[in-house]
């Protein structure tokens, strides 16, 4: 049996007289007699917070305790669906069965809908037994159907809902022609987690307790307010940020309030920038080799206190 988690997005919604698109959260005419359905909130992704992750935890806990399915899939809107992966992925990554998120690009009843292919493809991988874990099972148009780690995706490109993971990798896909159920999987990644799931549910401080800010040319630096526990600096996409008064000055009040600074999106198999090499000298902390989002993800469960 499958359990269902159904929390809205563009997966769960219909269009209304009106031409709107609302979450209704049925799934129903894509899932097998014997499944179960949960269905913790209902949302349009976009409107994801803490109190919806946290919701999200104690439902995925809840079923792996009773311990009846052999795996989860959670429906999700594409425009948040990496930070639940993400999350998920740093709870329940070493849990002993399959967790898979789908999203669409567009309602199931629309014809270029990618949705009935990423609900059926993460069905198969769970019926299959191909590995444990937190995935997302996802077709970018023109290409096959591609089975995500849940710590490696990136956040999508703008006007794009083309789902990427980093270096242009996955863990697997499902390639086929007009018949799915002749589909060849092909599985690309084959590193196991090393930890286990020990049962235990954080809980997020809602509103997220970290900072998060990205640079560009001429930004200014914001005031750090009072409930900010830690900042993550993203950085362009060799690793660097603009080393200036206004970044020194930042540092400093950071440094006056306690308040923790790491930079992302850097790779140990990068050039050595001069801007990179004087991280250390400016307190900031670097995070090596993983998304943005999870790096975000990871902040937010570390320096909450709830």
């Amino acid at each position: 049996m499958i359990t269902y988690i159904l929390t809205g997005g563009t997966i769960g919604s219909s269009i209304g007289e009106d031409g709107i698109a609302r979450p209704t959260a049925d799934v129903s005419s894509m899932i097998g007699d014997d499944s179960q359905l949960r269905v913790p909130y209902n949302i349009l992704s976009e409107n994801l917070d803490g109190k919806h992750l946290n919701l999200l935890m104690e439902e995925t806990a809840a079923v792996i305790k009773e311990g009846e399915c052999e795996g989860i899939i959670i429906t999700h809107g594409s425009d948040t669906l990496q930070y639940s992966a993400a999350m998920l992925d740093l709870v329940f990554g070493g849990v002993d069965l399959p967790i898979v998120l789908v999203a669409a690009n567009y309602v199931l009843t629309d014809l270029r809908s990618n949705g009935k292919a990423n609900l059926y493809f993460a069905q198969r991988f769970i019926k299959e037994k191909r590995s444990n874990g937190v995935f997302i099972c996802y077709k970018n148009e023109g290409e096959a159907v591609k089975i995500h780690r849940g710590r490696d995706v990136l956040p999508h490109e703008a006007f794009s809902d083309a789902l990427k993971s980093m270096g242009g990798s996955c863990f697997a896909e499902y390639k086929y022609d007009s018949d799915m159920s002749a589909a060849v999987y092909k599985q690309d990644g084959c590193e196991i987690r090393d930890d286990s799931y020990d049962g235990r549910i954080p809980r997020l401080d809602d509103p997220g307790c970290v900072l998060r800010i990205e640079p560009y040319p001429g930004m200014g630096y914001p005031v750090i307010g009072s409930d900010v526990k830690a900042v993550l600096l993203g950085s362009y996409h060799s690793g660097t940020v603009g080393i200036n008064d206004g970044l020194k000055n930042f540092l400093s009040a950071a440094k006056d309030k306690g308040t923790d600074v790491y930079l992302c999106g850097l790779s140990r198999a990068g050039t050595e920038y001069e801007s990179i090499s004087t991280y250390d000298e400016l307190g900031i902390k670097a995070i090596y080799d993983v998304s943005p989002v999870y790096a975000y993800c990871m902040l937010w469960l570390r320096y909450s206190t709830v």
